[in-house]
């Protein structure tokens, strides 16, 4: 079953992995959820142009496993509570 992961671009059009909708649907694989090459910058030649990737910000891979945080109120809720009770 695909899940809707948040995307680290944040709702950036020129994103090639969500196209700036914030989400991007990911269908993890009978090993669990495996990090991917970033779409945006796959065919960069360049560290400059890389690092300017609105996407992965030039780590060049994605990890739908550790997704940014949320900026509101949720997403400081769940730093709370891996801070309380830990979590990965």
């Amino acid at each position: 079953m695909a899940k809707s992961v948040r995307c680290p671009c944040h709702g950036n059009p020129a994103c090639k992995l969500c196209a700036g909708t914030k989400f991007y649907e990911y269908q993890p694989s009978d090993r669990g959820w495996l990090p991917f090459r970033c779409p945006t910058c796959a065919d960069a030649k360049s560290a400059q142009e890389r690092q300017a990737c609105v996407t992965c910000h030039g780590a060049v891979g994605i990890d739908p496993a550790n997704p940014p945080y949320d900026p509101g109120w949720m997403g400081q809720a769940r730093v709370g509570w891996k801070f309380l009770f830990g979590g990965g």
